[in-house]
């Protein structure tokens, strides 16, 4: 029932605390876990990344197996001493099977893997790529709303404030209604910073669907286009993209993505706001487990 309800629910379906619920949980994950065959065996490609539980810059960081779909490690806190321990725990032939690495572009991953995994391939998530190009793009819109409230100019203000969900948006999505609104700013964007800005971020987007040539190329285009584009927001990304030109280019070929830890993310989420009130960070780990490590936990047969 933990797997699925909350522990309110559970505690009052079953007449029992909720901390009671939660300890009962850690106790089951761990029991299952003692049970099942090693979940560091045969890792051959993992994904790290750290996910807030609580206010205050709280967080968790999580191992996601890409073969087998699953969670393998999850550990309070986060940074490069906590992905450490991950991998002290792993022996010498478990560390060795695994050939990539995938993440942001956080510095303790980078350090981390290069200590402990000195042949395997940091693969830098294209999800966070675009994620960079979003932020500065919503950047620029900032920038553009401010100066239209400063020269009072409300009808340009509140053009870009209506802006806001706009330029995440892809033009393959059947509204293109918010696309025409960026394409036709004219008045409010006499130098089209805006349009621009969502363009690059458009290539940026589609570039690790190219093969690993032309991708190159593009990606050399984009760099060129970027730091000649006078908009500052821009021109400094193109700076981190340059840095990390390597790491994108090398984010292609493998073809491994975050987006299943993301996904993991979004359901650790939900097991965050289902755990509503719980006092120790080991019953949150054990429910995450319950529900992202394939333990074998099955609900009673319903009766017809």
């Amino acid at each position: 029932l933990t797997a699925v309800a909350s522990r309110k629910t559970v505690g009052g379906f079953l007449r029992i605390a909720w901390r009671t619920a939660g300890d009962i949980a850690r106790r089951v994950a761990t029991r299952l876990g003692s049970s099942m065959p090693c979940m560091f065996d045969g890792l051959t490609a993992i994904g790290v990344d750290e996910t807030s539980y609580r206010k205050g810059r709280t967080y968790i960081t999580v191992v996601v197996d890409h073969k087998r779909k699953r969670v393998v490690w999850a550990h309070d806190g986060y940074g490069k001493e906590v992905l450490d321990l991950f991998f002290r725990q792993l022996t010498d032939e478990q560390r060795a099977s695994i050939k990539a690495v995938t993440g942001d572009g956080a510095k303790w991953i980078d350090a981390s893997v290069k200590e402990h995994l000195p042949n395997a391939e940091r693969v830098l998530d294209s999800f966070h790529i675009v994620s960079w190009m979003t932020d500065t793009l919503d950047q620029v819109r900032k920038r553009l709303w401010n100066q239209a409230r400063r020269g009072n100019d409300k009808t340009a203000a509140e053009t870009m404030k209506g802006l806001k969900y706009a330029v995440p948006q892809e033009p393959r999505r059947p509204d293109r209604t918010a696309i025409r609104s960026l394409e036709t700013l004219g008045d409010t964007d006499p130098k089209g910073q805006l349009y621009r800005s969502w363009q690059l971020k458009e290539l940026l987007r589609t570039l690790p669907r190219q093969p690993v040539g032309q991708a190159e190329a593009e990606l050399k285009r984009w760099i060129f286009r970027a730091s000649h584009s006078r908009i500052p927001e821009i021109v400094e990304l193109c700076r981190k993209i340059r840095r990390r030109r390597d790491d994108i280019l090398g984010t292609i070929g493998p073809g491994y993505s975050n987006a299943r830890l993301e996904a993991f993310n979004n359901k650790i989420k939900v097991t965050i706001r289902m755990a509503y009130g719980f006092r120790h960070v080991d019953n949150l780990i054990a429910m995450i487990k319950l529900r992202c490590s394939g333990l074998p936990t099955h609900l009673p047969t319903p009766t017809l």
